[in-house]
């Protein structure tokens, strides 16, 4: 009989790199270190590149800790596993739940999912919105990003309504993926507040800044030296140009 091998994939499609894997018994109870969540199949796109490689019986949630790219890895039948870049929230709620995988995720909880989230005018009202921000996932496009305008007198604007007062210890930003990120990730506060407000959030605490430049796709992580409890995360530019944030986490 042929020794364990293992066919790995490494792909390229719409910005996210992936690896499928033979998985093992041992993959099954690997999982009890991650977080699951169910991400529909239609993110996971067709293989595109094909390279075999053995990966012995080293079981996917141990292959995806060991790539510096994976957060997120699935089930496949019978036995495979697909290991991913995506960003998967352990919150996010697929929108088409048929079909959908049963995946792991390496993110940690995150209060921005699923609160309600309002901003300046939007600079696309068919793409590119606020809603992006908090679905919970994130696979590196630039349609999944989203884009405001200056409005009412105030610079551009996000604010997102946790639905209580948490205690918010960290704000993470992403910045979109091409090079307009000289231009629309830059010059960024982040407050923290107790009352609904709208475009002037300065009683809001200050949680951190971002003054830029920032390069493409980079994360930002900005974290008080102590957690600022508060119902209302804003973020607001400092200077008079589009905001636009690829992903947001809050904890």
């Amino acid at each position: 009989m042929q020794p364990l091998a293992t066919v790995l994939w490494t792909c390229l499609v719409s910005g996210l790199w992936w690896v499928v894997a033979a998985a093992t018994t041992e993959g099954v109870e690997d999982a009890a270190l991650w977080r699951g969540v169910s991400v529909e199949s239609s993110w996971l796109k067709t293989t595109v590149t094909q390279k075999q490689r053995n990966l012995s019986l080293i079981p996917c949630g141990a292959v995806c800790m060991r790539q510096d790219w994976c957060s997120l890895w699935c089930h496949e039948a019978p036995r495979g596993c697909l290991l991913t870049s995506l960003t998967a929230s352990p919150s996010y709620t697929p929108a088409q739940p048929d079909g959908a995988l049963s995946c792991y995720t390496s993110q940690p909880p995150d209060l921005a999912v699923g609160a309600a989230i309002t901003s300046s005018p939007q600079h696309h009202v068919d793409k590119k919105q606020k809603e992006n921000l908090v679905d919970g996932i994130y696979g590196g496009d630039i349609e999944d990003c989203a884009i405001v305008v200056t409005g009412g007198g105030a610079f551009a604007w996000f604010l997102l309504d946790l639905g209580a007062a948490y205690p918010v210890s960290e704000v993470l930003l992403v910045a979109q993926p091409n090079t307009n990120v000289v231009h629309y990730f830059r010059d960024i506060e982040v407050r923290v507040g107790s009352v609904q407000m709208s475009g002037d959030f300065t009683t809001y605490q200050l949680l951190g800044t971002f003054t830029g430049i920032a390069d493409p796709e980079q994360t930002i992580v900005l974290r008080p030296a102590a957690p600022i409890t508060g119902r209302y995360v804003s973020i607001q530019r400092t200077t008079d140009n589009y905001l636009q944030i690829a992903h947001l986490e809050i904890r």
